[in-house]
């Protein structure tokens, strides 16, 4: 199993999609906040202290990150379990391993690619944003506490790493089930509007299926922001699961 983990791990870092997708998370959270970033250009004083937090945090939340961030989490390997199906490669591999050892190292490499995609984005934004606006920054008025930024980056890192690996899972899931490399990439989109809908529209009390919630928790949970990351990784691992189920029937049938 160590072998054929280690196999799809290294299969999934070296895509052009993990790369694109970075790239697109980073450039999607500034192009959100266009606007922000040059009234602080533009601004003849000192902008406030922790502006480089707030933008990012802000841009989260907006129609234009969350259009396609379940998009961009699916680009490194969502695809790779149809592909290998379709081309006849599985027919190849299976013999040097065997069907479990296959499907743990396809969730394994899904996830963390999925996760890391989203994760890095956010990190490489954040980390672009403070050494640009930092030194812009008024400080802070006397009496005032100072905000922990690198705990709140850590915590929005972790959040945006297991929503990530969830949109990815769940492509993976549903290619499976369909055998099509469309569904691998339409299915996250679909699913995380219609959650996105029936919150907004319907269920406007019912934030704990409310995908922005979990890239940006406005809501009081338990346990903070750690409480969004252990909902997802819930729902992280029932995906997971019945990607196994799935995927393991689909083999045995070859």
């Amino acid at each position: 199993m160590k072998r054929s983990v280690l196999s799809s791990l290294r299969q999934a870092s070296g895509s052009i999609g993990l790369r694109i997708g970075i790239l697109g998370t980073t450039l999607s959270i500034f192009l959100a906040s266009v606007s922000d970033i040059l009234g602080a250009f533009r601004a003849e004083k000192l902008i406030e202290n922790g502006f480089h937090a707030r933008i990012i945090a802000l841009a989260l939340t907006t129609n234009m990150v969350t259009l396609v961030l379940p998009i961009l989490c699916t680009l490194p390997y969502t695809t790779s379990f149809v592909d290998d199906v379709k081309s006849g490669f599985i027919k190849e591999y299976l013999p040097r391993t065997n069907i479990k050892s296959y499907l743990v190292s396809k969730i394994i490499a899904c996830a963390a690619s999925g996760g890391a995609v989203l994760a890095i984005g956010v990190a490489f934004a954040y980390a672009m944003s403070a050494l640009t606006f930092l030194p812009m920054e008024a400080a802070l008025k006397p009496g005032e506490a100072s905000t922990n930024y690198l705990s709140e980056i850590v915590s929005k890192v972790a959040i945006s790493m297991f929503s990530g690996a969830l949109w990815s899972i769940l492509g993976m899931t549903f290619a499976a089930m369909a055998n099509s490399r469309f569904m691998a990439y339409a299915s996250p989109f679909v699913v995380y509007y219609v959650l996105i809908i029936l919150h907004e529209r319907y269920f406007p009390d019912f934030f704990v299926l409310y995908p922005k919630e979990w890239l940006n928790p406005q809501s009081k949970w338990m346990f903070g922001d750690w409480g969004v990351v252990l909902l997802v990784m819930e729902l992280l691992i029932l995906a997971s699961i019945l990607f196994y189920l799935v995927g393991r029937k689909r083999l045995e049938s070859i």
